[in-house]
């Protein structure tokens, strides 16, 4: 489509000329509800002379987009502009002024050029979609996250209150869904889930929300928080407080390298702590539970506080740690690991070396009471033989139904230990649709 052929989205009385195009980075477009700022010269088609210019006055022209507070050609036309584009508009009576005109220098039925730039415009918001907090965004954010229930955030509050009282906080940190801040919370938290790092934004609320205050809000910081325990039970929470590279995490096997910075009870470093860069091969069991746990969802490069409520999982003779009895915080950096050839990627053979091997590690842990880590390595290693009836090898496929029937039964055992007595007659029934009459399964 040529600059000068009319928008799939603007109907045919409004035609479009695009004279100066936005610069790459300006992609976005304002909608409906937007306040716009515009510059403008407007013109009569027919003999070209001028009717109004907001450049002529040196001040922008500001309006709320889509609701009907300029002529429909306006409103259809800059929707779709992006910042910083210089466009011509020819707009057909019924999109201008229509029968009407607007006398004394627009006749009736007249056909209106105009030359719009847009500059600017505030993204506003109605949050709950029933008018009662209305969210301006005043500056741009950056990144793509964006805060979720449980997540901590540094940020910035300005209240205004209905009295005309202000009450600032600056460098705040705040749980989103926590509801430390009373009659704000309902409100914020709807504000934070859409804001994004470095985003500033003022909230204006009906009197049912946040006691009708006005708030202006920014969101310095945010640090994701994710349960990263075996049984998602809360146990191990890791809050990540420096960014990491990429989206890649250590797989099985991979070799990492990881730095220890402190271990405290919250407050106070442990007795015996040494802080290290521990070198290990991860799910081998070759560092604690926790750490293992950790860094399975860790990227390159992230820091991250975490805290272990459950103190034998943080038990680290590396580290100095022992004979522990209360909660561990620890603060760690993945600073780099490799990345082994992918299961998926693995020949036949190759795959069924691996499982084997990964099932003695798992044997190993199982015998140092390491059982949750033990069964970690028997469910993945079992995962990966699922599909091994398409196996050209005979000898081989037999091989690899009988190392998942050892991790199936493994798994049982785990779950036993665990006392998770559901799951282990699961397991064992995967074992029976192969071998009715496995004794072990029985």
């Amino acid at each position: 489509m040529d600059d000068c052929d009319p928008p799939a989205e603007l109907p045919e009385g409004i035609q479009k000329e695009s004279i100066t195009v936005a610069s790459t980075g300006n992609w976005k477009k304002p909608k409906a509800g937007d306040e716009v700022s515009v510059h403008y010269v407007g013109t009569l088609e027919a003999d070209g002379s001028e009717f109004d210019s907001s450049r002529s006055r040196g001040k922008p022209l500001t309006f709320t987009l889509g609701q009907g507070q300029v002529i429909q050609g306006w409103d259809k036309g800059v929707a779709t502009m992006k910042q910083g584009e210089v466009a011509k508009f020819t707009l057909s009576p019924e999109f201008a002024y229509g029968e009407e005109g607007s006398p004394p220098k627009i006749p009736a039925n007249a056909t209106l050029i105009f030359e719009v730039e847009l500059l600017s415009w505030v993204s506003k918001d109605d949050l709950f979609n029933d008018g009662g907090v209305i969210k301006s965004r005043l500056k741009d954010g950056s990144g793509w996250k964006k805060p979720k229930t449980g997540d901590e955030v540094k940020m910035s509050m300005k209240v205004t209150k209905v009295d005309g009282s202000v009450d600032e906080k600056g460098g705040l940190e705040y749980t989103v869904g926590d509801g430390s801040l009373g009659p704000l919370s309902t409100t914020i938290d709807k504000a934070l889930s859409d804001m994004l790092k470095g985003e500033e934004a003022q909230l204006k609320c009906s009197p049912e929300y946040a006691e009708g205050a006005t708030i202006d809000l920014t969101l310095e910081e945010m640090f994701e928080t994710k349960d990263v325990s075996f049984a998602k039970d809360k146990t191990m929470m890791k809050k990540a407080i420096g960014e990491g590279e990429g989206y890649d995490t250590p797989k099985e096997t991979a070799k990492v390298k990881l730095s220890v910075e402190s271990a405290t009870d919250g407050t106070v470093a442990l007795p015996g702590f040494t802080a290290k860069v521990l070198e290990f091969t991860a799910g081998n069991g070759e560092v604690c539970d926790a750490l293992e746990c950790a860094v399975a969802e860790m990227k390159k490069g992230e820091r991250a506080v975490l805290t272990v409520t459950a103190p034998s999982q943080a038990t680290e003779a590396l580290l100095g740690l022992a004979d522990l009895s209360t909660t561990v915080v620890f603060t760690v950096e993945l600073q780099e690991f490799d990345t082994p050839k992918s299961t998926w990627s693995l020949s036949e053979q190759e795959k069924v070396d691996f499982a084997v091997a990964r099932k003695d590690i798992g044997a190993r842990l199982f015998k140092e009471g390491r059982t949750r880590l033990a069964l970690e390595r028997y469910k993945k290693t079992a995962e990966l033989l699922n599909y091994t009836d398409n196996y050209k090898e005979v000898e081989l496929k037999s091989r690899a139904k009988e190392v998942k029937k050892l991790c199936e039964l493994n798994k049982a055992a785990c779950y036993l230990k665990l006392s998770n007595h559901a799951k282990a007659k699961k397991a064992c029934e995967e074992v029976l649709k192969e071998e009715s009459q496995n004794v072990k399964a029985l």
